[in-house]
C-alpha cells in the first residue's frame, strides 16, 4: 500500500506498524494491540479510539523554561506559513497512517502559524482546512477533535476569557469561532472547550 499522501515522504522505508504478537522482537510492531480482536461485543479499534495529537507529535519542539528546543522537524523549514502547514499536513497523515490510528486531533494553530492579525488567521485556516479535507479523503484518517490555543502567544497572559482587557477577550473569541467552524467543516466528531471559554461562548451566542 502506497503511504505517500502529500508531495514527501518523511518516514521513508516505513510501512504500516502491524500486530505481531507479543513474541515479537520488531521495535516497530504491536505486541498487545491487536485492532481486530474481539472484546466483548466490540473490537479493540472501537474500544481505544486513538488520535494522534498534533501540538504533542508533530508541533512541540520540546523547549522547556530550562532550554531551547530540541526537535529539529524535517516538516519545519519552509518560511512561508502555509507551505509550513502542508509540509506538516503531510507528514501528519503519514505518520498516522502507517501507524493505522484512526483520527487526529488539533489546536487552530498547531495546523498552520498564527498571522499578524486575525483576519489574516483565518485566511490561513481555511486554505489549511481545505488542504485537511483532501488528506482526510486519501487516507480514511478523520477528525477526532479541534480546539483553539489560547494559551501560547502573550497576549493571554492574563488569561483568554477572564483577560480584563475586552480587545483580547473578543480576539479569542473569534478565534474560538474560527477554531469552531474549522472542527465542523473537517467533520470533526467533538470539540474541546478549555475552562476559560464558557465567557467566550456567551458572547458568540
Amino acid at each position: 500500500m502506497n503511504y505517500l499522501i502529500g508531495n514527501k515522504e518523511f518516514f521513508p522505508g516505513i510501512q504500516k506498524i502491524a500486530y505481531e504478537g507479543p513474541k515479537s522482537n520488531n521495535p516497530l510492531a504491536f505486541r498487545y494491540y491487536d485492532e481486530n480482536r474481539k472484546v466483548g461485543t466490540k473490537l479493540m479499534k472501537d474500544h481505544f479510539r486513538f488520535a494522534v495529537a498534533y501540538w504533542h507529535t508533530l508541533t512541540g519542539t520540546g523547549e522547556d523554561p530550562f532550554g531551547a528546543g530540541t526537535k529539529d522537524f524535517p516538516w519545519s523549514h519552509a518560511k512561508d506559513p502555509i507551505d509550513h502547514g502542508k509540509e506538516k499536513m503531510d507528514a501528519a497523515f503519514e505518520f498516522i497512517t502507517k501507524m493505522g490510528i484512526p483520527f487526529y486531533c488539533f489546536h487552530d494553530f498547531d495546523i498552520v502559524a498564527e498571522a499578524d492579525t486575525i483576519a489574516e488567521s483565518e485566511k490561513r485556516l481555511q486554505i489549511i482546512v481545505d488542504y485537511a479535507k483532501q488528506k482526510q479523503k486519501a487516507s480514511g484518517v478523520k477528525l477526532l477533535w479541534g480546539t483553539a490555543n489560547l494559551f501560547s502567544h502573550p497576549r493571554y497572559m492574563n488569561g483568554a476569557a477572564t483577560n480584563p482587557d475586552f480587545n483580547v477577550l473578543t480576539y479569542a473569541a473569534t478565534q474560538v469561532k474560527n477554531a469552531l467552524d474549522a472542527t465542523i467543516a473537517l467533520g470533526g466528531e467533538n470539540y474541546v472547550y478549555q475552562p476559560n471559554t464558557s465567557m467566550i461562548l456567551m458572547l458568540l451566542q
